[in-house]
């Protein structure tokens, strides 16, 4: 059972955290280990964005491992955490839609579903864990004595 201080209003908003933190946890963690233990490196159409790809993989992987841990801790710096990573996940996106926009044939198809899929699996499920934020109401005893003129 939640306690008075818990972070998100309900179970389901636990639940959607939990598995979207955790789904791009898994995809960062599979990508950096597969640069690090297989030898895998950017493809060649990146190699002029090969120092920002990397550096937003390793800014990126540790605030979500942070943002994982404090939905546990129920510490308000997962939203911190989870906001910044998303931001840096945009711009890591954006890099690789720059590269692969220039060698599209139907540019226009491609930047629609670009827009669509970080809608739906990068800024929808961000903006519903942000919209289940809790806010504690305010208690009545602790503003006694106090005027809203």
């Amino acid at each position: 059972m939640l306690h008075d201080e818990r972070i998100l209003k309900n179970k389901f908003a636990y639940f959607l955290t939990i598995i979207f933190v955790f789904s791009w946890l898994i995809f960062f963690t599979y990508n950096i280990f597969n640069i690090f233990l297989r030898g895998y490196g950017i493809d060649d159409a990146y190699t002029a964005f090969k120092i920002p790809i990397y550096i937003l993989y390793f800014l990126i992987f540790p605030l979500l491992i942070i943002a994982f841990i404090s939905i546990f801790k129920e510490s308000k710096k997962m939203f911190i955490c989870l906001n910044i990573s998303v931001f840096l996940m945009i711009i890591f996106h954006t890099i690789f839609f720059y590269v692969k926009y220039q060698k599209s044939t139907n540019p226009t198809v491609y930047f629609s579903t670009y827009v669509f899929m970080n809608m739906l699996f990068v800024v929808g499920p961000t903006l519903l864990i942000n919209y289940f934020r809790h806010t504690p109401a305010k208690n009545e005893i602790e503003e006694i004595g106090k005027h809203n003129d």
